[in-house]
């Protein structure tokens, strides 16, 4: 074997054995750092919640002597309130439903929002440039190369 075959030898060994603990060490940076992500506080947002008014009685009793045809009229014109109360309510329940649900599903997004953008930052790796990330790989692949050189040196 020549000097420069053992020197390019010797070199592909260093520049292997390198490249495997950074490579190592990075599995188990990015362990901790699913570890972290997973132990980051979830931002979860609220919404009103449906406000219902207290009910008003639509009737009142009274005593007194009153005949039987006023007694009806009275009745009918109670009616006749409550059948206008009832859809009045009904028309502000359904509006206050619909801006509560609406308050609910901006609620969600939010929340699923706030999840996919920290997901995201996961992924991607934050700031991390790709040298960085794949420092271990590009060493041993230098160190395969140079192992290569040393081969071919060692035949000549």
């Amino acid at each position: 074997m020549t000097e420069v075959a053992v020197t390019l030898a010797s070199i592909a060994a260093v520049l292997e054995i390198w490249g495997i603990v950074w490579t190592i060490k990075d599995i188990r940076t990015e362990r901790l750092r699913l570890a972290s992500y997973l132990e980051l506080p979830r931002n979860v947002y609220g919404s009103a919640h449906a406000r219902f008014g207290a009910l008003m009685g639509t009737a009142a009793g009274t005593v007194s002597n009153q005949t039987l045809e006023q007694r009806i009229e009275a009745l009918e014109a109670t009616q006749r309130g409550l059948r206008d109360e009832l859809d009045r309510r009904d028309q502000e329940t359904v509006e206050r439903l619909t801006t509560d649900f609406q308050s609910a599903l901006t609620a969600s997004e939010q929340t699923i929002n706030d999840q996919f953008a920290k997901l995201r930052t996961y992924v991607v790796g934050g700031q991390t440039s790709w040298m960085r990330a794949y420092r271990g790989p590009i060493v041993l692949t230098a160190g395969v190369l140079a192992g290569l050189l040393a081969n071919i040196f060692s035949n000549l």
